[in-house]
């Protein structure tokens, strides 16, 4: 009830029934001044209107329950004022209903109905000396009972919806969670949590389109882990997959945010490198080099597996094919002049 967590949506609607507060205050003035009664409730209905306010504005969170109370409060200061010769006045006391089902709290608006019933059989309780006062009774009370229940169907109706959408929304929810799931499964390799081969090849390509219109410092670089197969052989598969994770491990804690590393296939691995030098990509690549080396790895007896790397400085032209080919060529160099190095072209 007094969550301070309100939606701009629920404070609209306080300020909406404030608002009304300030017309009924308006309306009033007017009457009083028009039968020449005195202004005592117009200043009272002031104040409790200004602590409303107050409240409104600083105490957020019990905005409705002191609407709500305020609603009836102002309501039977109303009725207890005006004429007798106004024969509506009881029709005020369904002010604080109304507010209830805007609230859509079917205890708010028993209360009010309950609070409806005893003011009114309180006032028409020393009048009912003819039989018109006994019609207008009823008539109120039957009115404000006909209010109470269509308030509470109202409600009900009211917090179907509200449910209907909570459940809507939620459905909504799962499925855009699913679609990130689904997105990331498409793009991720689950071995290595690097990208993947396809996803490297459209960005590795939008990238290249792009160079035409806003040229920037780009590298590719191509890994690939030597004796892979005698590991696997040796060891097991499953040994195997802990070289993997351990290179992309090592890979990822190298390159910046402005890289990217995929996984391209089998024991081999591709990095983009962006906005530096080809000077500082060689660094960052033989760290990454140089890290796997010095990697033991306890399943393997302590022995570490190596790397060779090929890598591509983009000159401001060439096709995707072309730079892959330099970088991989660069690769075949590497494996065929020792492995465990790096070596551009």
């Amino acid at each position: 009830m007094f969550n301070s967590l309100y939606t701009p949506r629920q404070l609209n609607w306080n300020r909406v029934l404030l608002n009304a507060f300030w017309i009924m205050l308006l309306v009033h003035v007017i009457n009083q001044m028009y039968s020449s009664h005195s202004l005592l409730p117009d200043l009272i209905i002031l104040g409790t209107v200004l602590l409303l306010e107050c409240i409104y504005k600083w105490k957020t969170a019990f905005s409705e329950i002191s609407i709500t109370i305020g609603s009836y409060f102002i309501s039977s200061l109303i009725v207890f004022f005006l004429s007798e010769n106004i024969h509506v006045k009881p029709f005020f006391l369904l002010f604080p209903l109304l507010v209830s089902m805007i609230y859509l709290r079917t205890t708010y608006l028993i209360l009010s109905s309950t609070a409806a019933l005893l003011y009114t059989a309180a006032v028409f309780g020393t009048t009912m000396d003819s039989d018109d006062m006994r019609i207008e009774m009823i008539m109120t009370v039957s009115i404000i009972v006909a209010t109470l229940l269509t308030g509470l169907a109202v409600i009900r109706r009211g917090q179907d919806l509200i449910r209907s959408l909570e459940t809507s929304e939620k459905s909504e929810q799962d499925l855009r969670i699913q679609n990130i799931i689904m997105d990331r499964l498409s793009k991720i390799d689950p071995l290595t949590d690097l990208y993947n081969h396809k996803t490297f090849h459209e960005y590795f390509g939008w990238l290249i389109d792009h160079q035409q219109s806003n040229p920037f410092p780009m590298q590719l670089a191509i890994l690939d882990i030597d004796n892979f197969k005698k590991v696997n052989d040796t060891y097991g598969h499953w040994v195997g997959d802990i070289a993997l994770r351990q290179v992309a491990a090592t890979i990822l804690e190298n390159i910046g945010a402005d890289d990217f590393a995929a996984r391209y296939g089998g024991e081999e691995f591709v990095v983009i490198l962006t906005a530096k030098p080809l000077e500082a990509s060689h660094a960052i690549m033989d760290r990454v080099r140089a890290g796997i080396a010095g990697l033991p790895i306890a399943e393997m007896e302590g022995k570490s597996v190596t790397v060779s790397i090929g890598m591509h400085d983009f000159q401001d032209s060439g096709s995707k094919s072309f730079v892959f080919q330099k970088a991989d060529d660069a690769l075949y160099e590497a494996k065929k002049t020792g492995k465990n190095k790096l070596v551009i072209h």
